[in-house]
């Protein structure tokens, strides 16, 4: 990405002082262009109800200072919901306990006549389809003027929020809807005169990679909206990455749960009464909105960054953080460094509870609030949004036999049959939401699959001159994003692996590009789950796909398969191979007796593997819509930015 920060801002302020010299008013202020910024925001829980309202919170314990804070308190226990069972995304079913709030912040701006909202949400994803929906909730309520204007939605991806993506509470996902119709209503309501500063750091405290290529990617941007008239803030945007799940796999203590009064209400038993996974939380991204609010004000939107390939804070230390014990690069503890907890569960530095949520909140905070101490003006020369809608093969059929049974999405996702690639318009048709039989699928768990095997998603590009936003649909690892680092394919392996021989290493490693090279601007908030959740993205090269002998006619083995050479190893085939057979069907003669194992291999891998045990190393790929994600994408980002 390039750095352009400093002289551009220093131009600008230039350009400012020459200005005022020349034409200021008396005040030795610049009179307001003629097309200023205008911008306004609001936000609005999104919790399921209780009575019509959402009292309890009164009682939930939130994020008071870390010195005030128990960390072992799910929060507010919550027997029923007006909504009924409203399950944990990524978590368990039946939500029951309340820690602190779940909202979403729209953020409405408008230049002379160009226009344009973002929303965020504490939520765990959106598909395509159903923020289609959501938009046109959103436009009900707004002006005439703003019929036009294009929504942008994304998620933090928090994995302890009302779910969004696979078991899902129609009624309360229409009143989550309704909310955030409602902020951004509020949000165009309050537009006034505003102006725009940006600025970046780096800050690696609670993050790691743990899928190789480890590509630490620390970058923290940072825009503040502030009123033109008395510099309060509006909205701070923080970019940053790394996946909201900081107790994910924590069971909180019975006694601070008041577990046994909650299971004999809610009639749990054995190994269901638990309190894991049943609270509702914001994760650090509530932390770090609670912090900023509190310091300056305004509205707080968090944008999760290109975060595939596991960037999260499972693997990465935490402890309490002073002058003489500081960040640093956040994997390093500093010595005599106390540490935030205990557990048995654990070492000492990565115990899983909310004293970890709270710390790597307050912490990003704090660099959030460093990094606006410098920030430098922006000239907003533009307000344009760019989407680029792209079609892609849905490889993965686990995806497909979701769809067909309804568990994916609060919407039918639309899918198509494409008759050649490249997959456009003119070949591409939709299916009807047909569902057919699968010869194995079927059998072995009872369901159809939709006909259509093909996708459609988009990018999308915010430009506001020399800064801009990436809106990006799905789980991206930083390599795509940032690029790979110069000395990637001659530095010794250890260097970016930590099981290399699991994976596509050095030059193997091949990737079409970084999104960031195609921008032409200093700074680009690169939003993932930007507009659509298309699941990991993973490289073609590093693409690996579980050979299972259940799958294979005639009785076949993958071992036998393995031996002979015709695939790569008895545990997996590599997606390489499947994309070419899939192509150019004159590609899986060449495996001739072998042509239907490896076909069946190509066919259920990705889906079974989730199942039944991913080759060592490759969980994303089980996750993955399918191995031409990351070239489709690149393709797409290459039309939408190449005029800009």
């Amino acid at each position: 990405m390039r750095r352009r920060l400093p002289l551009v801002f220093a131009l600008f302020l230039l350009l400012t002082v020459q200005a005022c010299s020349d034409g200021s008013d008396k005040d030795g202020f610049s009179p307001v262009p003629e097309q200023s910024l205008m911008a306004g925001a609001a936000s609005r829980s999104l919790l399921p109800t209780v009575a019509g309202g959402r009292d309890y919170l009164r009682d939930a314990p939130g994020w008071p200072a870390r010195e005030e804070l128990d960390a072992l308190n799910p929060g507010v226990f919550v027997l029923n919901w007006d909504q009924g069972r409203v399950d944990v995304g990524n978590g368990r079913s039946d939500s029951a306990w309340v820690h602190d709030d779940i909202r979403a912040t729209a953020l409405a701006l408008s230049l002379g006549e160009q226009r344009a909202i973002i929303v965020m949400a504490d939520t765990y994803s959106y598909f395509a389809p159903d923020i289609a929906v959501m938009r046109e909730r959103m436009r009900g309520g707004l002006p005439a003027e703003w019929q036009s204007a294009p929504i942008l939605v994304s998620a933090t991806h928090n994995h302890h929020g009302p779910d969004t993506a696979f078991s899902i509470n129609d009624d309360w996902f229409s009143m989550m809807a309704d909310e955030m119709a409602i902020a951004v209503q509020d949000a165009v309501a309050a537009m006034q005169p505003a102006t725009l500063s940006a600025g970046t750091g780096e800050h690696g405290y609670g993050v790691d990679d743990v899928r190789d290529p480890v590509i630490r990617n620390t970058q923290l941007n940072v825009l503040s909206v502030d009123a033109q008239a008395t510099g309060q803030p509006i909205a701070t945007l923080v970019q940053w990455t790394s996946h909201p799940e900081s107790t994910l796999g924590w069971s909180p203590p019975a006694e601070a749960a008041g577990l046994d009064a909650a299971c004999a209400a809610k009639g749990w038993t054995g190994g269901d009464c638990t309190a894991e996974g049943r609270y509702l939380t914001a994760d650090y991204p509530g932390v770090l909105r609670e912090r900023i609010t509190e310091s300056r004000g305004g509205e707080v939107l968090y944008f999760n960054g290109p975060m595939g390939s596991q960037i999260g804070p499972g693997a990465s230390p935490t402890w309490l953080v002073t002058d003489e014990h500081p960040v640093g690069d956040g994997l390093s503890v500093p010595d005599g460094a106390q540490p935030l907890t205990e557990c048995t569960d654990r070492p000492t530095y990565y115990c899983r509870d909310f004293s970890k949520t709270e710390s790597i909140g307050t912490e990003l905070a704090n660099a959030v609030t460093g990094i606006l101490a410098g920030a430098a003006p922006v000239a907003v020369t533009e307000l344009s949004v760019h989407t680029e809608a792209f079609y892609t093969r849905l490889t993965n059929i686990g995806f497909r036999l979701l769809i067909a049974d309804g568990d994916i999405g609060w919407q039918v996702p639309m899918l198509h049959l494409c008759s050649e690639k490249p997959f456009s318009d003119d070949n591409c048709v939709s299916d009807n939401g047909e569902l057919v039989d699968d010869p194995l699928l079927t059998a072995f768990f009872d369901s159809q699959i939709r006909r259509g095997d093909v996708l459609q998603t988009q990018i999308s590009h915010v430009d506001f001159g020399d800064v801009g936003m990436l809106f990006m649909p799905g789980e991206l690892p930083p390599e795509l994003v940032v690029g790979l680092p110069d000395d990637f394919t001659t530095a010794p392996p250890e260097k970016y692996y930590r099981e290399p021989h699991l994976h596509a290493v050095g030059a193997d490693y091949q990737i079409p590009g970084h999104l960031l090279s195609l921008v032409d601007e200093s700074l680009t908030l690169a939003v993932g789950l930007g507009g659509d959740q298309t699941g990991y993205f993973v490289p073609l090269s590093d693409y690996r796909l579980r050979c299972l002998d259940l799958v294979l006619p005639g009785g076949g083995s993958c071992a036998d398969l393995a031996a002979r050479g015709v695939i790569d190893d008895p545990e997996f085939i590599r997606g390489a191979t499947c994309q070419a057979i899939t192509d150019d069907a004159s590609a899986l003669t060449d495996f001739g007796a072998d042509a239907d194992a490896v076909a069946a291999i190509c066919r259920y891998g990705q889906a079974l593997g989730r199942e039944l045990g991913e080759p060592d190393g490759h969980y994303e790929e089980t996750n993955a819509a399918g191995w031409d994600m990351v070239e489709d994408l690149w393709a797409a980002a290459q039309r939408l930015l190449s005029d800009q």
